[in-house]
């Protein structure tokens, strides 16, 4: 029967180091329930109710995302995230603050077309004009449909905005703040999300990697804050830390949460419970039990281990790991994943 339930986990992918952005906060394990100060989660949630642009720190895989997506969650009331995808745009969107301003009118285009298809003909047009004979990709956000299908309204005059086609640069700036301000004047707090930071720290997958960043933290973190006042989460990596540009930012930036490394085994041990329970359809209050006869307590110590002698890297030290063992002990048929399978795991993604 535990062999069964593990090859479920593996066929499941409960594991997953790298899940789509829609299943990030019901797999998270808010670091405030792991640690004795509640200094992340609820830190991020405070200060982004203030309309403070916040900094998230911590190294690529901690959880920037994942804490983020938790906080502003579906089921949140009163903050609406905006994620505003940069890292895979051209590199002026993150560097020229017009640009950035125009791309969130066209993000915003897109969720209406996608949140209300009755009017879809508008904004695909809109796209269209933008990129004229490429297809619309759909891509999937997590802020539709939950605050804007149900605002037929409001839906409208954001179509009506975003369907302007500005001739200045200050007019470009003016369309992007109006968006935000009718988002907030139906009672909700526009969040600019900024969370894919991290690919500009390889310059091999992108060679002008340190002047987009440059960029972004010397020009675009201004603009959000002078002149389109929003709150925003932004990644940021540690490394970012000791840039000229970001240190020159950071007084653009009203807060910083800083990621916490998981604390012990207890809180690896929770951290796969959620995703296995969530893998085999068990109630999440099961929790405690779901990994009994799954994973032995004494692999789990082993991850932890290999997790607290590293960079706090959730992903690939915790999850990759966890992913890797799961499928040696799937295919030696085991009942239980065990010690032996987590040393061979992490000695094959250590010679990766």
């Amino acid at each position: 029967m535990s062999a069964e339930r593990l090859s479920l986990l593996q066929e499941s992918h409960a594991f997953d180091p790298a899940p789509v952005r829609q299943e990030l906060s019901d797999r998270h394990v808010p670091f405030d329930t792991m640690t004795p100060a509640p200094r992340c989660e609820q830190a991020l949630d405070s200060a982004l109710r203030r309309g403070q642009r916040v900094a998230v720190v911590g190294v690529s895989g901690a959880g920037k995302s994942s804490v983020t997506a938790t906080v502003l969650g579906p089921l949140v009331e009163g903050l609406v995230p905006l994620p505003i995808p940069v890292s895979m745009e051209q590199p002026q969107v993150a560097t020229d603050p017009v640009a950035f301003a125009a791309h969130i009118v066209r993000v915003v285009a897109h969720w209406v077309q996608t949140a209300q298809p009755k009017q879809a003909g508008s904004a695909r047009q809109i796209t269209n004009q933008t990129q004229p004979g490429q297809r619309v990709r759909r891509q999937r956000f997590s802020v539709t449909p939950e605050w804007l299908s149900a605002k037929l309204e409001l839906s409208y005059e954001l179509q009506q905005v975003a369907a302007e086609n500005p001739p200045t640069s200050g007019q470009v700036l003016a369309q992007a703040r109006q968006i935000l301000d009718l988002i907030a004047s139906e009672g909700l707090r526009p969040v600019l999300v900024l969370d894919d930071t991290d690919k500009w720290l390889n310059t091999a997958w992108q060679d002008n990697a340190v002047a987009v960043r440059a960029g972004f933290f010397g020009r675009v973190i201004r603009v959000i804050a002078e002149d389109l006042a929003s709150a925003a989460a932004v990644a940021v990596h540690t490394e970012y830390l000791t840039d000229p540009d970001y240190q020159a930012a950071a007084g653009f930036l009203d807060a910083t949460v800083r990621v916490p490394p998981v604390p012990d085994a207890a809180g690896v041990r929770r951290i796969l419970a959620r995703r296995a329970a969530l893998a085999l359809g068990d109630d999440i209050s099961r929790e405690a039990t779901v990994l009994d006869g799954l994973i032995d307590d004494a692999a789990v110590e082993i991850l932890y281990a290999h997790y607290a002698g590293g960079t706090p890297d959730l992903r690939r030290r915790i999850l990759y790991v966890a992913h890797t063992a799961l499928t040696l002990a799937c295919d030696s048929g085991a009942e239980v994943m065990g010690p032996a399978h987590l040393d061979l795991a992490i000695s094959e993604v250590t010679h990766d």
